[in-house]
């Protein structure tokens, strides 16, 4: 038997946090019940198995609500969602009582429902089902399919990932040398702040070419002094006080290192605000304050100092200045 069946809680959900670290694509699986009523669930445990004859798998939890109908279905869907698509992700994976209430989906030529915008769908018959521990494979072979040249959204570690949105803000806003990546990097509810000769600021990487490169340096830059770090979604994107640079700052979760020589870590609550020197890195802080509180987040896009807006997610966009004035007004 293997040592991990019988191991600790901590043990099982390393071994989950170990699977995370596998960036994935983002499904959604449909199918109808017994009654014809459209049914779905969230799943990035898919991939193709043959292409001849051309089959894929998804695999089910059998604590999922779903397994029952899934189970007894004889055919089902698998669309891959698109990087806009993260509130249809969200409500599949949720315990909406109609998660179909709110999505744009259409009929299969055979009834099966499928996700409008998807980048890519499969319309498969069940051509088996497999027992495997506490999942159920569901192996369908693909009848009908189609897609589209969108990006697909992408999963790792807990959090969506993007980097196309990022490519597209970096464009959104002037260039005038580069970009340069940053990050907020929070630790259990602590945030790492880098000491310069100016004050604290973000841990930041070196001026590049493009938004890859700019990536890779900080990456780098976090490696070269032990600290191993998760970049999460991206969280602010605008010009350099200095104007030398397109700057584009990632949430993330530092996962091991310690803060020595520069680094220091601050609880949330207890940002040195006062000691850091550059403005927009200092309203990044305070923004993150707010929402971190919140467990809400939000993207803030700007190509000047007046003219930014706040877009937090699942609402309409706040302008950077009244942001800024409420900001000022709660101290």
């Amino acid at each position: 038997m293997s040592t991990l069946a019988t191991d600790s809680e901590d043990r099982r959900r390393q071994l989950r946090q170990a699977f995370g670290s596998f960036a994935t694509g983002v499904t959604v699986v449909t199918a109808r019940d017994a009654d014809g009523n459209p049914i779905g669930f969230t799943a990035n445990s898919f991939t193709s198995v043959s292409l001849e004859p051309p089959l894929l798998l998804v695999c089910l939890a059998k604590t999922s609500s779903n397994i029952g109908h899934f189970s007894r279905a004889s055919r089902f869907a698998v669309n891959i969602l698109g990087e806009a698509q993260k509130d249809v992700s969200n409500r599949f994976a949720s315990k909406v009582e109609d998660r179909f209430a709110e999505t744009n989906w259409r009929e299969g030529a055979e009834g099966t429902p499928l996700i409008e915008e998807a980048v890519a769908w499969f319309d498969c018959t069940t051509d088996n089902l497999v027992d495997a521990g506490d999942h159920v494979i569901l192996i369908g072979q693909i009848e009908d399919f189609g897609q589209t040249d969108g990006r697909p959204l992408a999963y790792l570690r807990g959090h969506y990932l993007d980097l196309g949105l990022a490519e597209e803000a970096a464009d959104s806003v002037s260039h005038h040398g580069g970009v340069r990546v940053g990050c907020v990097l929070d630790r259990g509810g602590e945030v790492l702040l880098r000491k310069t000769p100016d004050g604290w600021s973000l841990p930041m990487g070196d001026v590049c070419a493009g938004f890859r490169e700019g990536r890779a340096a900080l990456e780098k830059s976090l490696a070269g002094q032990g600290i191993a770090a998760e970049l999460g979604f991206l969280y602010s994107v605008f010009d350099a006080p200095s104007g030398n640079a397109t700057w584009l700052i990632f949430q993330g979760d530092m996962e091991f290192g310690a803060a020595e020589g520069d680094l220091r870590l601050f609880p949330v609550d207890s940002l040195p605000l006062q000691e850091v020197a550059v403005p927009q890195v200092r309203s990044i802080l305070r923004r993150f304050q707010s929402e971190y509180a919140q467990a809400r987040f939000g993207l803030y896009v700007d190509g000047s100092s007046s003219a930014g807006q706040i877009n937090p997610i699942e609402r309409s966009a706040t302008p950077w200045t009244k942001f800024i004035t409420d900001q000022e007004s709660a101290k």
